[in-house]
């Protein structure tokens, strides 16, 4: 059993601090899914998707726009109060040395992922853990996390602390019928915990498909492939780590991934391939 701990007030400050502009991209954003049928948040969690299939997308975030048009008659958006966008706030924990990185960066099939995760507009927080097995199957277990500072997560050993804030806009579409969700975020943000520096990734937008059985019957599988645009493995935790980096962590697997994430203008064709 691991216990972590985590100062609320403290990490709503820092989230915060992160986040003080509007992303130009926004607006356009908005105007897009503008156009789709709403979902409820209640009809939503009636699928949790908690056992998964995933592909994530890299692409130009001003391309976002263009792109979440063509979806329109495939998805619905989920809109909680009058919101379409929603702010994530996401804290990650690791052990002392970044054990849980390197799992990552070495290869390992069977690793996991634990954060905190607020939604800032309904100011709900749970401790999730993401499990990947060698099935490469996601399986995200999730934990009510209220008004304590500290909890107690069963099944995990290690003794963890918090690394690295990560905060990003998302958007997200329904498809009913086939069960499935995508995940649509940009306006990127990363802080280590023992660091003032922020890093932010404001070019790209980072798409994320989620399904129960096989990515290749998906409506946006399919616009994918026909925009030329490729599944691009991707974890915004070890982006953030990595671009955080002071020297200490071992980057090398993922360095042509770093220099995708960074072009002002992303290829979009190139992307995956």
């Amino acid at each position: 059993m691991t216990v972590l701990t985590l100062d609320p007030e403290r990490t709503r400050q820092v989230h915060a601090a992160l986040r003080t502009s509007i992303h130009p991209a926004e607006p356009e954003v908005l105007a897009a899914l503008d156009h789709f049928n709403r979902h409820s948040l209640a009809e939503q969690d009636e699928v949790s998707l908690l056992d998964r299939a995933e592909c994530k997308y890299l692409m130009p975030v001003d391309r976002l726009p263009s792109l979440i048009s063509e979806l329109s008659n495939d998805y619905t958006v989920l809109q909680c109060n009058d919101d379409w966008l929603f702010t994530y706030e996401n804290t990650y924990f690791d052990t002392g040395d970044w054990q849980l990185y390197r799992q990552h960066h070495n290869g390992k099939l069977n690793r996991y992922k634990c954060r905190h995760r607020r939604y800032h507009e309904t100011n709900v927080s749970f401790v999730e853990v993401k499990s990947k097995n060698n099935k490469l199957r996601t399986v995200k277990r999730r934990i009510p996390w209220e008004a304590q500072t500290a909890i107690q997560v069963d099944g995990l050993d290690e003794g963890l602390e918090q690394k690295l804030y990560v905060n990003y806009r998302r958007a997200s579409l329904w498809n009913r019928a086939v069960n499935e969700r995508i995940t649509l975020d940009f306006d990127l943000y990363f802080k280590r915990f023992s660091q003032s520096q922020t890093v932010s990734l404001p070019h790209a937008a980072v798409i994320e498909l989620k399904c129960a059985g096989k990515p290749q019957t998906s409506p946006f599988f399919r616009l994918a492939g026909a925009r030329h645009l490729h599944p691009q493995p991707m974890s915004k935790y070890c982006v953030g780590a990595c671009l955080t980096d002071d020297g200490t962590l071992k980057t090398n697997r993922f360095r042509r991934l770093l220099k995708t994430v960074q072009f002002e203008n992303l290829e979009l064709g190139r992307i995956g391939s």
